[in-house]
């Protein structure tokens, strides 16, 4: 089945940086279920809100979220598993996809779900 982006995921993905754009474009080619952009760039005041509310470690300017068009992608399994549930074997396929999707392009990435302090399963950035 061919996937396409939401509105959300389209605006979003407009704010990230033009290799996580074609990596996120990859990536949904080639999923074998939908999927949904939750955040490219943040403001301070996002980036703020995220940092306070534990959803980040964190604050404005040290974040690749924080730079425009942003070094940082959120995407997720859509719909989103319940609780996020860190066990949904989605999550290990999608980023098994994205690191697959960003070697092709010739880049590579780092995945929030090996971070130590927040494991961030959404969460991809660029290295370097």
């Amino acid at each position: 089945m061919k996937y396409k982006w939401g509105k959300k995921s389209t605006d979003l993905l407009a704010t990230c940086d033009k290799r996580l754009q074609d990596m996120a474009n990859m990536m949904l080619a080639r999923s074998e279920f939908d999927l949904t952009i939750t955040d490219g760039y943040r403001s301070e005041d996002d980036q703020n809100w995220a940092f306070v509310n534990g959803k980040s470690k964190a604050k404005f300017g040290q974040s690749k979220h924080n730079v425009f068009p942003s070094q940082a992608i959120d995407i997720c399994p859509y719909p989103i598993p319940k609780d996020w549930d860190p066990n949904d074997r989605k999550w290990q396929e999608m980023a098994l996809n994205a690191m697959w999707c960003a070697g092709k392009l010739g880049f590579e990435i780092t995945w929030g779900g090996s971070f130590k302090k927040l494991v961030d399963k959404p969460h991809f950035e660029l290295k370097g």
